[in-house]
């Protein structure tokens, strides 16, 4: 892949780098990070990219891994190899700590492995050295950084004569100190002076004790005597003390062994810990910043979708801006055109579009995922080629301009149609003729060869260029005309304004100056501007008018759902009432049969003649047919209105006003809402503008004598709603209704505890309960009356 350090530093990779580095834990994984380049090799990428998409998912699903310490063993490593060579404590504790991580994270991965099969994969090369690791454990003490006594039987044994002896010396050397005068001691304190027990002694009284002086205090005054009784045990104490250095060492010596044994496989795991620590750090930069997986085409087609620059996040966080970033949407490489010429103001965002574009690009050829939309593609480029900034040198005596030619040769000799090339101000910093023709040759060229390439300008010559050259599209950075002020969104295919007069204008130059400015520039170029100015208000325009359209929509659907859900609980309830009807018209038509048979069974009894008998069954079968038809008719005729197109009307079964658009026989179509719904025409009623739909809380009944499930109370005070429950138990009491609904809501439980109490004290209440999820939870009461009352 062609990239040169330039445009890595122009691009700031090196500044990605160093946020994902600051997250490793260790040296080998920041040397991986800092070796992190992008690539044109799909495999390897590939290879970087779905490790680091598991690592991601762990981070964000699954249970918390943690490396602790990862520390560079590689020098220790090398030292083993060295004959009779010995580690030193601190090393045998790191290469402990590197043998603990390789069981810890090989474990994890070992259950996971369907989960995450490419961080098995690269984990599965770790080694356990379960003897090894338990005899570090066993012989070193990590928070005292010393061996254990533990180490051996003669390292115990030593230890406990070296402890027993100094007790001996230090009792005999305050015994001694006991039996001193004052005007001998200089303070009655034992000390140590070159690992000797010693008692300090006035300079002047030295030769009132028998011993061996073995330091004198900076003044002179006190001398550091060690009493002749202790000499004997304090030489013991001294070869106790070289026997346990030479334990030590030889138990340091056998470890340094046990390390050399293992050391290839030592360092296989401490290069896959270091991998791991890399991508772990990888995947953690792209939680922070909402990456997603880039999708690779072959096309060369660009497709961003709400891209975001990296630093530009990192920096509005910490200056805690309030005001949302605008994320950028890009297309290029389609059909149609893979050049843009992207126009507009200064400071509106197009050196950051460029930016974005051309890092989120090096980041996903890294095998990072990038900060963008699910499903934003970008192809595999050969190189990327970036020209931004003032890159004027003094030392090299390069001017502006030079500088830019400089970079623009290079890409005219190294891109080819696979390169991505970013160009800030192309033509810039020098004639401006000649700046556009020079700007126009080298688009054209570069759109020849295929290469997909985003190039800024103030110059209007090259938005005619790019309007009217094949491949070659405009594009700008929207701006408020009104305000003066950026958005930030790029619209494609539209021209820009670079306001230069309006912005002079808003920050105080004079008029004269403006106007003087408008006519230096020429009639030509103020119809240019306008039309632009132009363009951008009717975009304006019909932004807001889409965004509007799109609110209606999303209002129409939500409506739409729930007409349809209000509509399925209608032909619900009417479907349960007819069954109702129906099981209570069985009941009556079964009473009826068992009437009529007892009837037949007495005229018998009473030995009735045949003419008698004739007639109790013809009117019984005169009662049974006048009841079926009673039955029959359980919902009396509804008044069909009369309606016209325009007419407002109730529709009862939603509850809503609405509007009748057409008739036809017994159907209207009704406007409701912005639902159009074609309705019986015994659901609606015809109103009059003025009239309003009832009020929430009432009895809702239907037109005849039967009454509804349900009656809704939300909305009212405790008074009201239990002065309408009463009248709604006394409907369902005439009716014959045994079950009913009472919604009051949840809220603050206030008015579902006084229905409650209420209830509990009305004679024709046989039980109550709250409702199921399925009925509205603890939102309603479901209550069962006693029509024996």
């Amino acid at each position: 892949m062609h990239i040169s350090d330039h445009t890595l530093k122009t691009l700031e990779f090196d500044k990605i780098r160093a946020h994902i580095s600051e997250r490793t834990t260790s040296k080998l994984g920041r040397e991986e990070i800092d070796a992190l380049l992008p690539t044109d090799d799909p495999a390897l990428i590939e290879a970087r990219l779905r490790p680091t998409l598991e690592a991601l998912d762990l981070i964000s699903f699954d249970d918390a891994i943690s490396l602790g310490s990862l520390p560079d063993i590689r020098n220790a490593l090398q030292t083993v190899r060295v004959p009779g060579a010995i580690l030193s404590i601190p090393d045998l504790l790191d290469v402990y700590d590197i043998l603990q991580n390789a069981r810890h994270l090989l474990a994890y991965f070992e259950k996971r492995q369907e989960k995450y099969p490419h961080l098995r994969e690269l984990t599965s090369g770790l080694h356990k050295h379960p003897d090894l690791e338990h005899e570090l454990q066993s012989a070193l003490d990590p928070a005292t950084q010393t061996v254990k006594d533990a180490a051996s039987p003669d390292l115990r044994r030593i230890r406990r004569s070296i402890e027993q002896t100094r007790t001996d010396i230090r009792n005999r050397v305050e015994s001694v100190l006991s039996k001193l005068p004052d005007s001998v001691v200089q303070d009655r304190l034992v000390t140590l002076r070159g690992g000797r027990f010693v008692i300090p002694i006035r300079e002047n009284q030295k030769h009132k004790m028998d011993g061996l002086i073995h330091d004198q205090s900076a003044s002179g005054a006190t001398v550091f005597v060690e009493p002749v009784a202790t000499v004997e045990l304090n030489n013991h104490l001294r070869q106790l003390e070289g026997a346990e250095e030479r334990e030590i060492k030889r138990i340091l010596a056998e470890l340094t062994a046990a390390v050399a044994a293992v050391s290839n496989s030592l360092r296989d795991s401490l290069d896959i810990l270091g991998q791991f620590d890399a991508i772990y750090a990888r995947a953690s930069f792209a939680q922070d910043l909402n990456c997603t997986e880039p999708l690779f085409n072959q096309q060369s087609h660009v497709q961003l979708r709400g891209a975001r620059h990296p630093l530009l996040v990192y920096r509005l966080r910490n200056q805690e801006q309030t005001e949302p970033m605008v994320p950028l949407d890009l297309e290029l490489g389609t059909d149609t055109f893979h050049t843009l010429v992207l126009t507009g103001p200064n400071a509106g965002g197009k050196t950051v579009a460029l930016k974005t574009l051309g890092l989120l690009a090096l980041l996903a050829q890294a095998g990072l995922p990038i900060p963008a939309q699910p499903k934003s593609e970008l192809p595999i480029f050969s190189g990327v080629f970036a020209d931004i900034g003032d890159a004027q040198s003094i030392e090299n005596d390069l001017s502006t301009f030079s500088s830019h030619a400089a970079n623009l040769v290079e890409i005219c000799n190294c891109a080819d149609r696979g390169a991505l090339i970013l160009l800030d101000e192309v033509g810039a910093s020098t004639d401006p003729d000649q700046g556009s023709a020079l700007a126009m040759a080298l688009l054209t060229e570069l759109t020849k060869r295929g290469c997909r390439t985003v190039a800024t300008t103030h110059h209007g010559a090259l938005k005619a260029f790019a309007h009217n050259e094949s491949g070659i599209a405009n594009g700008s950075m929207a701006f408020d005309a009104q305000t003066l002020s950026p958005t930030y969104q790029l619209r494609l295919h539209l021209p820009g304004s670079s306001y230069a007069f309006e912005i002079a204008r808003r920050l105080g130059m004079p008029d004269h100056i403006i106007a003087h400015a408008t006519a230096i520039a020429g009639s030509d170029t103020g119809r240019v501007e306008a039309l632009i100015t132009e363009l951008d208000d009717t975009y304006r325009r019909y932004r807001e008018e889409l965004e509007q359209i799109e609110a209606d929509q999303k209002t129409t659907s939500l409506l739409k759902a729930d007409l349809e859900t209000r509509l399925e609980q209608v032909e619900r309830r009417e479907r349960a009432l007819k069954r109702s009807a129906q099981e209570e018209a069985q009941r009556i038509l079964d009473g009826a049969n068992t009437l009529i048979e007892n009837t037949v069974s007495e005229l018998r009894r009473r030995n009735a003649d045949r003419t008698s008998i004739k007639q109790a069954h013809e009117q019984v079968n005169l009662a049974r047919t006048e009841l079926k038809q009673i039955l029959q008719d359980t919902e009396p005729d509804t008044p069909v209105p009369h309606l016209n197109p325009g007419d407002p009307v109730w529709v009862r079964s939603f509850e809503k006003e609405g509007t009748v658009i057409s008739t036809r026989e017994n159907r209207a179509m009704v406007e409701v809402g912005k639902v159009r719904l074609e309705l019986d025409l015994t659901d609606l009623e015809i109103r009059s503008s003025k009239d309003k739909p009832q009020p929430a809380v009432q009895v809702r009944t239907r037109p005849s004598r039967d009454v509804s499930a349900e009656v809704d109370l939300r909305g009212h005070t405790v008074d009201e709603a239990l002065e309408a429950v009463d009248k709604y138990l006394d409907e369902l009491s005439l009716a014959r209704l045994d079950r009913a609904t009472i919604i009051h809501g949840k809220g603050t439980g206030t008015l579902r505890k006084a229905v409650s109490q209420h209830l509990k004290e009305n004679p024709l209440i046989k039980s109550q309960r709250l409702g199921n999820h399925t009925e509205g939870g603890t939102g309603v009461t479901v209550v069962t009356l006693n029509l024996d009352q």
